[in-house]
């Protein structure tokens, strides 16, 4: 994990420019045109560095450098779990993909699924080429709404690698330590789901930084919509021991410590760290790669296992720290061999020997080579390789490290560890320096209805809600005393709701489950609370009222209406509609893809989203490209509005602090700028 914040320059021009030719053109190495964009890939210390480790065969030096100086290939996957993954995958290459070919434009390359991940797919093409290139446009707005709903996630590949080792099932607890922005969290959720829509395990997701954390939240319960994950807020290197309510303690059957580096492996895709990358980025680091390690392993069961990952191929970030989790846990940690595990993944084995360098490229072959007296707080023991003797019982080799060049990716390092006794660690060990978290606000608390909670009475006679329901999971986000005046209720599994009471007092939890059920803000006198889409597939097998089985046709009216109420009067399914009771009714031609409706006396109204409304069409057929164009337009307009209201703060806030503006200027030459980085922008600030 790499945290990296990301800059966009502009060229400055004058006003009254000429329109933009309305055709793809990739100009964008051309003079004059690279003021946002133009990177030197280049850095004599990179390169030397990694002659010098010999984590891959020198001869392939230059296709190493090679891959690293281009732009990272687009890469996405389906959601393992999805009941629509097949028919999406089908939709994908039959509409999309014969275009591609049919096109013969040799600037663009069909998605091809990876040899070692069938459900993923890559294509050596940049994301800005993606996003603006003509011919791959309705593929582009497939990627984009089906992203959004969470049936496929636009990762990088390599990325993709920590849970497919880990591969957890639908009984496991999970802890992703350093999680944002929720990539591979989301994919340790698909796992445990994959089995079992309703799984008794659990994925707790933390970060450390607040911001991130808001991130992950969308990214996980607000896209995947389920009762077993929950978001903290914590140190890594300092994560407490969870409570379990039988007054133990809460131990993992699997730990993703995807921990934060260098990055120095994502060049491709954060080509900042060119310019500023030094051998000190990873000593920098190292003491607290070491904490969360010791950290996730503390967490661990007995028979549990670990991955411990960085998106950085230096041997100091990757090799030391395992080498040193080993000596540490006195024999209670072992490697697991990955070399039959995903056999179409070429990679490089973990290595035993490697080189400690400081900023300025000097060796270092022992403490003893340590002059300087500033050097002997950075240049530690454990960066050091392990001895000939050490060596043979650690396995370093059953480790991998991933280079750009084997199969056009990013770099990245894994390692899968195994628990097989309690670990004892020394107090005196090395820790990692604690981060300084912003603590901005108190957190919400979790209260949870209580036994013949009267709301509860009152959504179980109006929803016909069956009695094996377990509504004691439900929860808002109210103190107890203020509990009866909460706007929304949230579901959670037994896994979530024992580790939210036990532990919300000592964890800074920031969110939990789904949303099941919101006020209704007096709009009916039958009920209190609305069903919310978010919650409706778990719920909809518990309820027998307000509920009706409707046509494909009717479906398919409501959902293509450009008309937010739609009459009644127009719907086959009318009849059966007005015999439930006004305020939220489920409609359903399939039983796995129920659809929360608001009717009145007159009309019916779908409360799902445009993505949601999407999909559902594209799954029954409809040739969705008109609707697509027009929600790329929506998204651009929307982007390009928020771009002008912050610059519009950046001005009031130069006037506030009496600095002369230089707003207007920077907004002309951010209006010249290609339409693509318009919507980039948007997409890093969500």
């Amino acid at each position: 994990m790499v945290h990296s914040s990301r800059r966009r320059n502009f060229n400055n021009k004058k006003k009254g420019h000429e329109p933009r030719e309305n055709k793809w053109r990739d100009d964008r190495d051309a003079p004059g045109n690279q003021g946002y964009r133009e990177v030197l890939k280049e850095n004599e210390k990179y390169w030397e560095y990694y002659k010098q480790q010999n984590v891959f065969p020198l001869e392939q030096f230059d296709e190493f450098k090679a891959a690293l100086q281009r732009d990272l290939p687009v890469s996405f996957r389906f959601q393992g779990c999805h009941k629509d993954r097949e028919q999406l995958i089908h939709e994908m290459e039959n509409r999309f993909f014969g275009k591609i070919v049919e096109a013969e434009d040799t600037a663009v390359c069909v998605p091809k699924s990876l040899p070692w991940y069938k459900e993923a797919y890559q294509t050596p093409m940049s994301r800005t080429a993606v996003r603006s290139h003509p011919i791959l446009a309705q593929l582009h707005n497939f990627l984009v709404t089906e992203a959004e709903l969470g049936n496929l996630s636009r990762q990088e590949a390599v990325s993709m690698i920590p849970p497919l080792l880990l591969a957890p099932t639908s009984e496991h607890y999970v802890l992703d330590l350093c999680a944002a922005p929720g990539s591979k969290t989301t994919q340790l959720l698909e796992m445990i789901h994959e089995n079992d829509e309703n799984p008794k395990g659990m994925v707790i997701a933390n970060d450390v930084d607040m911001k991130r954390c808001y991130m992950l939240i969308h990214h996980t319960l607000k896209r995947f919509r389920t009762a077993a994950c929950a978001v903290t807020c914590e140190d890594a290197a300092r994560f407490p021991q969870i409570a379990d309510s039988d007054g133990g303690l809460i131990q993992f059957d699997r730990v993703l410590a995807d921990v934060i580096c260098s990055g120095d492996g994502t060049l491709r895709k954060n080509p900042e760290i060119w310019k500023k990358w030094t051998p000190q980025d990873g000593l920098g680091l190292h003491r607290m790669q070491i904490a969360i390690a010791r950290k996730g392993a503390q967490q661990l069961k007995v028979g549990g296992r670990m991955v411990y990952s960085t998106c950085s191929m230096n041997p100091i970030e990757d090799e030391a720290v395992v080498a040193q989790l080993l000596r540490d846990s006195k024999g209670s940690l072992k490697l697991v061999d990955t070399s039959k595990m995903l056999p179409e993944l070429k990679r490089e084995n973990g290595v035993n020997q490697w080189k400690v360098f400081d900023r300025d490229m000097k060796l270092y072959n022992s403490l003893e080579d340590i002059s300087e007296e500033k050097m002997k707080k950075v240049i530690v023991p454990s960066l050091f390789p392990p001895t000939e003797e050490e060596a043979k019982e650690m396995n370093l080799h059953y480790s991998m490290r991933i280079t750009p060049h084997a199969q056009d990716t990013g770099g990245f390092f894994v390692a899968l560890i195994e628990k097989v006794d309690e670990s004892n660690f020394d107090g005196s060990a090395a820790n990692g320096p604690a981060w300084k978290k912003k603590k901005m606000f108190k957190d919400e608390p979790f209260t949870f209805l209580k036994l013949d909670d009267e709301r509860w009475h009152d959504i179980r006679n109006h929803y016909g809600v069956d009695e094996s329901f377990k509504y004691q999971n439900l929860f808002s986000r109210r103190l107890e005393s203020n509990d009866a005046n909460s706007r929304q209720l949230f579901y959670a599994n037994d896994a979530i709701k024992n580790f939210v009471k036990e532990n919300m007092a000592k964890v800074s939890i920031q969110n939990a489950g789904m949303k099941m059920f919101s006020r209704t803000e007096g709009k009916v006198e039958n009920t209190r609370f609305r069903l919310s889409q978010e919650g409706i597939r778990y719920l909809f097998k518990f309820m027998n009222k307000q509920k009706v089985k409707i046509g494909a046709e009717d479906m398919l009216h409501m959902l293509k209406s450009e008309e937010n109420l739609v009459p009644l009067e127009k719907l086959t399914c009318k009849g059966d509609v007005r015999k439930q009771q006004n305020g939220t009714v489920v409609v359903y031609c399939d039983e796995d893809e129920p659809v929360c409706t608001w009717v009145g006396y007159h009309t019916i109204a779908p409360y799902i989203s445009k993505e949601e409304r999407l999909h559902l069409l594209r799954m029954m057929g409809v040739d969705c490209a008109e609707i697509e164009l027009l929600m790329k337009s929506k998204r651009k307009e929307k982007a390009a509005q928020d771009r002008e209201a912050a610059w519009a703060r950046k001005e009031e806030e130069a006037k506030a602090s009496g600095e002369p503006s230089t707003s207007s200027d920077a907004a002309c030459a951010a209006l010249e700028a290609p339409e693509e980085n318009i919507q980039e922008m948007s997409e890093v600030k969500e």
